[in-house]
């Protein structure tokens, strides 16, 4: 995200505010099926609801601008997927944590990148990796689930900037990803 440390502080207050009070239907949850492979939907699933109401409202911005691609669907839905792996060990990244793990990442990126420790049994220290390896967990989880390699590859370049090389369809996809996932 590329924001200042200041324009950031409220921008999260609010997501925050948001994720407490975040609500994912069942007519919602149907609208998710249709989109993602069974092994994929149960990836969702594990998301927090705050975590699912975000890509949702990352989806509907996407089709809002008239992007209609099924691979740009799926990494909306998807994109911050490998963030549950924090909770497989453990050490849930919860709204309590996204917020000041954002806000650090803006402030000083060289102390989050040197706390953050691979191994999951680093307690807090891995929920750190995670925050910041998440996209590349989820295109691998993603890449297991069935989904296809676009789908992955902008699952695993959601938070790269500059974007990497790539064909002019992967590009205009991951922007228009960046673009609604900045968004919320």
């Amino acid at each position: 995200m590329m924001q200042s440390l200041r324009g950031a502080l409220p921008y999260r207050l609010r997501q925050f505010m948001n994720g407490l009070r975040a609500e994912v239907s069942a007519a919602e949850q149907e609208l998710v099926a249709t989109y993602l492979p069974p092994a994929a939907y149960a990836l969702f699933q594990q998301m927090p609801a705050d975590a699912q109401r975000h890509s949702l409202n990352v989806l509907a911005t996407i089709q809002a601008a008239g992007v209609a691609d099924a691979d740009l669907a799926v990494a909306a839905l998807l994109h911050d997927v490998g963030k549950v792996a924090a909770a497989h060990a453990g050490h849930p990244l919860n709204l309590w944590w996204r917020g000041p793990l954002v806000l650090l990442e803006l402030g000083a990126p060289w102390l989050l990148r040197r706390l953050a420790a691979p191994n999951p049994r680093g307690g807090w220290r891995y929920l750190l990796h995670v925050h910041l390896e998440h996209p590349s967990i989820g295109a691998a989880w993603a890449e297991q689930a069935g989904c296809s390699p676009l789908a992955c590859w902008l699952i695993g370049h959601h938070q790269d900037r500059p974007a990497p090389v790539a064909s002019s369809q992967a590009l205009t996809l991951l922007h228009a990803l960046q673009k609604a996932d900045d968004r919320h």
